[in-house]
């Protein structure tokens, strides 16, 4: 009879033992996904989810606002500043190469925004970095006197809100008398006007 229990007892024994190292085996392996699982709530509560690099890929340089710029890799809020400075000063950007002339953004920076950022909607569009289809567009002179919204964004550095300025001085200060008038233009300094006097003329 007691040897009877004894394999019993050696049986059960067995049996627990096995749910026991089955039950530990189940926990180890769960216990990665769950700490992934973990991470990933913790990642979205400080809004770093996988979803983000969606969210800022592909961001327009030239009409993105600051908080978008922000979330770019390698930029922070001084050069999301810098960058929207650029464009209001110098004009919107022609290339994606020419963001490293704003002040803190070197080849570095520019190799890590590079799959980020793209340049549409404007008159950039048509010329990325001296594209023929660009050159064409202004192989002749525009006439600034006469030059319509859209033909005076096809200037290097002239975006919309500059080609509106001109227009309005011509409206308000009547026809320019000598191409380098054009600086006189709100937001035309020396800078754009070196861009474009080759590929402007007053009639």
């Amino acid at each position: 009879m007691s040897r009877v229990i004894t394999r019993k007892s050696k049986v059960t024994i067995i049996v627990l033992g096995s749910i026991l190292v089955i039950g530990i085996l189940i926990l180890v392996v769960n216990n990665p996904m769950q700490t992934s699982q973990k991470g990933k709530e913790l990642k979205e509560g400080m809004g770093i989810t996988e979803g983000k690099t969606e969210e800022i890929k592909k961001v327009n340089i030239n009409k993105a606002d600051i908080e978008t710029l922000i979330k770019l890799p390698g930029i922070g809020p001084v050069k999301a500043k810098a960058i929207i400075d650029y464009r209001e000063n110098i004009g919107k950007f022609e290339s994606l190469n020419e963001i490293t002339k704003v002040k803190g953004i070197g080849k570095k920076t520019m190799e890590k925004l590079e799959p980020y950022l793209e340049i549409i909607g404007d008159s950039a569009e048509v010329k990325s970095s001296l594209s023929s289809e660009g050159e064409k567009a202004i192989t002749s002179k525009i006439n600034i006197n006469t030059a319509s919204l859209n033909e005076l964004t096809l200037l290097p550095g002239i975006g919309e809100k500059k080609a509106q300025a001109i227009i309005k001085y011509r409206e308000e200060m009547g026809n320019f008398k000598t191409k380098d008038e054009i600086k006189n233009v709100k937001g035309i300094g020396n800078s754009i006007y070196k861009k474009i006097k080759s590929k402007i003329e007053v009639k």
